[in-house]
């Protein structure tokens, strides 16, 4: 539809509502398309940087191997991003918390507490009651951020680099709902796995260089949930 037909379209939509007291839900064409341009989308987009290994400076040219000149992407999400859009999805409103709470159910003497979902453990209590004292954070609510991974490796692009999958989850959500997934789990990235052969894989830097690597990796991707 052309631009003078949507406001056509606007005006007569203002006629016959002036009867009812209301107005159409845009003023112009120009203003449902800025209406529209502001509306987020739902997938956050991907991001990537690179890290390397950073040589000694007295390091022989024998002594260089190849993993240290290399390269290694990792692929990400914003985290802040994708929490975002899990507390915003209205199919979690009969399934999600906003404050820790307490259960109990019935037991041999008498009733007893249940532990089921992330938000009726003590600990939820404990870090809502610390949000509480801080003038700065009295109405907020505790978000907890999961993460996981596993040993499968998945390939990208070419194949020939291999990468641990990074899922992010919230705790505010119930457990059935993270089971049965329904967009509770989300792919957060992709960590580089650095390789290099059989004789080298017990070497003190390389075994260094990859828990650097793992760490330097989380702390960039987790850095917008920083306060």
């Amino acid at each position: 539809m052309s631009a003078g037909n949507i406001d056509a379209l606007l005006q007569i939509w203002a006629a016959t509502a002036v009867q009812h007291n209301a107005g159409p839900p845009f003023a112009s064409q120009a203003d449902m398309y800025e209406t529209i341009d502001r509306t987020p989308l739902g997938d956050v987009r991907w991001e990537s940087f690179t890290l390397s290994y950073s040589k000694d400076d007295g390091l022989e040219d024998a002594d260089v191997l190849p993993w240290m000149n290399a390269e290694f992407s990792i692929f990400y999400s914003d985290p802040l991003a994708i929490v975002h859009n899990m507390l915003a999805n209205p199919d979690y409103k009969d399934d999600i918390d906003f404050a820790p709470f307490r259960e109990t159910a019935p037991g041999p003497n008498g009733d007893q507490q249940r532990l089921e979902n992330f938000m009726s453990g003590e600990w939820a209590w404990r870090q809502a009651n610390i949000i509480g004292r801080d003038p700065a954070t009295m109405d907020a609510s505790f978000v907890l951020i999961i993460l996981g991974s596993d040993k499968t490796t998945v390939s990208i692009a070419t194949g020939q680099n291999e990468y641990y999958p990074l899922y992010c989850s919230i705790g505010n959500v119930h457990n059935n709902v993270r089971q049965a997934h329904r967009n509770a789990m989300a792919l957060l990235g992709f960590l580089a796995i650095p390789k290099t052969n059989r004789r080298n894989a017990d070497d003190a830097k390389f075994r260094k260089f990859r828990r650097q690597l793992f760490h330097t990796s989380l702390e960039q991707i987790l850095r917008t949930l920083r306060p």
